[in-house]
């Protein structure tokens, strides 16, 4: 039996992610069972019974965790798909973009020490003075540069402003895009786990949002 589902972008990423961390940690239930079951002797025939009882439940939970792979396989594919027609992919792409850029600003920014020394300011350091290492012992540590000046401190702190503004604004467009809706005929099995997510997501809402007594 099949199920026709039709839900936002944003939920169809949700489900996958659901879903695939299902499949980690049935997969991870599974081969803890079938790899590492361990007994310190034979205690009869009722012991055999349980071992094998536990070896179908293994693999009948290894076998749905290979149906969930299949199930997360096709709404990637077609997320994949939705993201192209709805013109998510280009800007998913320069997101990342932005995002790595900042990093990269930020912590160049975040990385300069009131104990550096200028390039200018090495001059001023006697000429007898010369490192002898960076060890916990070491009287004359190695002098820490500052390479970059006032003026391109300052531009980097001016860059990493517009960068971010620049990734929250397309963050807000991808998340527009993202209410677009997708329909996909997934398994009943699938199904039953769909509406699993959604009744515990809304019962969590609905706690978190009564007011405290």
């Amino acid at each position: 039996m099949s199920k026709t589902c039709t839900l936002t972008l944003t939920r169809w990423h949700k489900v996958a992610e659901r879903l695939s961390r299902e499949y980690t940690e049935s997969v991870y239930a599974a081969k803890q069972t079938l790899n590492n079951t361990k007994v310190s002797s034979y205690l009869g025939a009722e012991q055999q019974e349980a071992l094998h009882s536990a070896t179908q439940d293994a693999t009948e939970r290894l076998a749905r965790a290979f149906r969930v792979q299949d199930a997360v396989s096709e709404v990637r594919q077609a997320l994949g798909d939705a993201n192209v027609n709805n013109g998510v992919s280009p800007k998913l792409a320069d997101l990342d973009k932005l995002n790595r850029r900042l990093k990269v600003v930020t912590e160049l920014i975040e990385g300069q020490s009131p104990s550096m020394i200028s390039i200018e300011q090495l001059e001023n350091i006697p000429s007898d003075y010369v490192a002898d290492g960076n060890s916990y012992d070491s009287k004359r540590p190695l002098l820490h540069v500052r390479m970059l000046g006032k003026d391109d401190l300052t531009k980097s702190k001016i860059d990493f402003e517009s960068i971010r503004s620049q990734a929250y604004a397309l963050s807000d467009e991808v998340a527009d895009l993202n209410k677009a809706t997708l329909t996909l005929t997934v398994t009943q099995e699938v199904g039953e786990r769909l509406h699993s997510f959604w009744q515990t997501s809304a019962t969590h809402h609905k706690r978190s949002t009564q007011p405290a007594t």
